[in-house]
């Protein structure tokens, strides 16, 4: 039992880091699908037409307020006016970029690179992964000379 307890507590960073590694890589190949999806959108300028208070937090007496916030623009002489999402920064009549689905321009994404951040959580899973296999050889290594450090107080 003993050794079964041994063995576990000598593993655990390795199996945590193979476990975050795994989570890592598949929530980066999920971000950038999103970002694959999003490839096509035209890219336009809009402006805010309303904010209203989603939610207030309160962090150390620093209170920021958060908004969720719609956006007007016009595509082909047809204007739409869609919610944006949520942010702390914009007032009404701030102009902002956004991109449209030119199958459906009524569907909109806020700009960003979402495709560099979906390789940021691949990269960092692999070297979370790569870790953890050290990790576990390690573990081994001495769980090995451990072994042999017994068979030879045993035998004398």
């Amino acid at each position: 039992m003993n050794k079964l307890v041994t063995f576990f507590r000598e593993t655990s960073m390795g199996r945590f880091l193979i476990g975050a590694g795994i989570i890592l890589i598949i929530f980066g190949c999920i971000v950038r699908s999103f970002a694959k999806d999003n490839a096509n959108y035209i890219k336009t300028d809009a402006v805010v037409t309303k904010t209203e208070l989603f939610e207030e937090s309160d962090e150390k007496n620093n209170t920021e307020a958060l908004y969720t916030v719609d956006v007007k623009y016009i595509v082909d002489g047809t204007e739409y006016e869609e919610e944006y999402g949520v942010f702390s920064g914009y007032k009404v009549g701030d102009q902002v970029t956004i991109f449209y689905d030119p199958k459906n321009p009524a569907e909109i994404a806020q700009p960003g690179n979402n495709k560099l951040e979906g390789y940021l959580f691949i990269l960092a899973g692999v070297a979370a992964l790569a870790a953890g296999i050290v990790s576990l050889a390690r573990a081994a290594q001495k769980h090995k000379a451990l072994k042999e450090q017994e068979k030879e107080w045993t035998n004398g």
